[in-house]
């Protein structure tokens, strides 16, 4: 519970400070892959040192694995759009269609899960809402001057 209360607080500063900052998100794209990218070359380093001597950096890489790192490229780039340009609701709303659709490809597609009373119930209440906010957007606060 703590844990999770202080990665809510530390998201909403970095959001504060995102959206107050001049900077671009390009730019703060940038910086996040650019760490990104030497914690992982690091970790590669230190628990795959034997595999990549004797086999070689990429020697298992194919097709679908290209494909989805340019999936999570391209996912990031959108998360990092979605901070910027949209309120808590819509992110909300983001993250449970996600959640919904990765579980509905689970269950029909992989068969790994069953579909429950509980699961269906909830998969319409978080569309229909989506539906219903969608359709019926809040009105702009008037400004006062």
């Amino acid at each position: 519970w703590y844990q999770r209360r202080v990665r809510k607080q530390w998201y909403q500063r970095r959001v504060r400070v995102l959206k107050s900052s001049n900077k671009s998100i390009w730019i703060r794209n940038f910086q996040l892959a650019l760490v990104s990218c030497v914690v992982a070359t690091g970790n590669v380093l230190l628990t795959q040192q034997e595999h990549i001597s004797t086999k070689g950096l990429l020697h298992d890489f194919n097709g679908t694995i290209i494909a989805v790192i340019l999936s999570q490229a391209y996912g990031g780039l959108l998360i990092g759009l979605v901070v910027q340009f949209t309120d808590n609701i819509v992110k909300v709303f983001a993250t449970s269609i996600s959640i919904i659709l990765s579980t509905l490809l689970t269950i029909f597609y992989l068969h790994e899960l069953s579909f429950t009373l509980r699961f269906g119930v909830g998969l319409l209440l978080v569309l229909t809402s989506t539906v219903i906010y969608g359709t019926n957007p809040p009105k702009p606060k008037a400004k006062s001057e």
